[in-house]
């Protein structure tokens, strides 16, 4: 995760000597927003995360505030440079509601009967075969971490991935946040053998995959190759497992929907693993570009995710056409 939040990195490489330092402000500003965003209603909360860091977390020179745009110039080169800048906003604005839901958790659990709603699709075999192993995968869109709520709805062990945060007082307090989900959690680091050992047992993990990996295959997003994990599909495949896209999505009043979508399969069973884990994935990424296209504010686009030749040359045709009065 991010080293900061919002604290100059510069400053940081010059001196690393204040990281302690930086690091300890930055826990106490997050811990006093998370201590008024507990103490508010759901809706308020959201509303309020909203606005605050559509307004100060994404600064119009700020590097996170570049790698949104580039982003959106790859993905969703039809807009203009207007409905661009409204889009960053809003996605800036996005990060503080998923903030605030991850804080309500505990809350949106207990008042699940009228805030939550679940629908999966009648093709997933695990959740009719008790002990059957499954991968279940999203992507960061929306309140994504919500969907694991799906283990407690469904009755099934879940264990979950997530990355650590680098500001150790920061990790703290999200491995406390995070620790209101019914699943078990599994740091980043040396988790593999961990997911093996749950898919032995017959229990599902929980990933997301939507993120650059500097070790991943190419793999079109969005119509341009992007270094993808591909370790959703290999695990699904080795263990002889179903692959599911599992999203959550807002739905008016505070309420949410999970849904588990049907599971993602080769289209040529007979090919080697590594073929049939690119076409999978493949496959997700339509999922996700999907989902993506419905509620482009709700990315949570904050990392780059392709190569630097793919966000120039995206850029560049987009002000030409721009340029020449082409319709965007």
């Amino acid at each position: 995760m991010a080293k900061y939040f919002f604290l100059p990195r510069r400053l940081a490489k010059r001196r690393p000597e204040l990281n302690k330092i930086g690091w300890r402000i930055e826990s106490w500003g997050i811990g006093a927003l998370v201590a008024m965003l507990r103490r508010l209603p759901l809706e308020r909360a959201t509303r309020f995360a909203h606005r605050l860091f559509a307004t100060f977390s994404g600064g119009k020179a700020s590097k996170r505030r570049r790698r949104v745009v580039r982003n959106l110039y790859v993905a969703l080169p039809n807009l203009n440079d207007a409905e661009r800048e409204r889009l960053t906003d809003d996605i800036f604005g996005n990060v503080g509601v998923a903030l605030a839901e991850i804080v309500h958790m505990p809350d949106i659990w207990r008042d699940r009967a009228t805030r939550l709603e679940f629908e999966a699709s009648p093709e997933i075999r695990f959740l009719r075969q008790r002990g059957t192993p499954a991968v279940l995968v999203t992507a960061h869109i929306g309140p994504w971490t919500l969907t694991n709520f799906c283990a407690g709805h469904y009755g099934f062990p879940l264990s979950i991935v997530y990355a650590p945060e680098s500001n150790p007082h920061m990790d703290e307090l999200m491995f406390e946040l995070r620790s209101a989900l019914p699943v078990t959690l599994l740091s980043r680091d040396n988790s593999m053998r961990a997911l093996i050992g749950a898919l032995s047992r017959g229990e599902a993990i929980g990933l997301g995959s939507d993120v650059r990996l500097d070790s991943g295959e190419l793999i079109p997003f969005f119509d341009h190759p992007m270094l993808t994990n591909t370790v959703p599909a290999r695990l699904a495949l080795r263990f002889d497992c179903e692959l599911v896209p599992v999203r959550a999505q807002r739905l008016p009043g505070g309420r949410f929907k999970v849904t588990l979508h049907a599971p993602v399969r080769s289209d040529d069973p007979s090919a080697s693993p590594n073929v049939q884990a690119v076409d999978m994935t493949t496959k997700l990424n339509r999922h996700f570009e999907q989902w993506i296209r419905e509620t482009p504010a709700e990315w949570l686009c904050l990392a780059r995710r392709w190569p630097k030749e793919v966000e120039r040359a995206s850029e560049a045709a987009v002000r030409q056409r721009a340029a020449v009065g082409e319709p965007l």
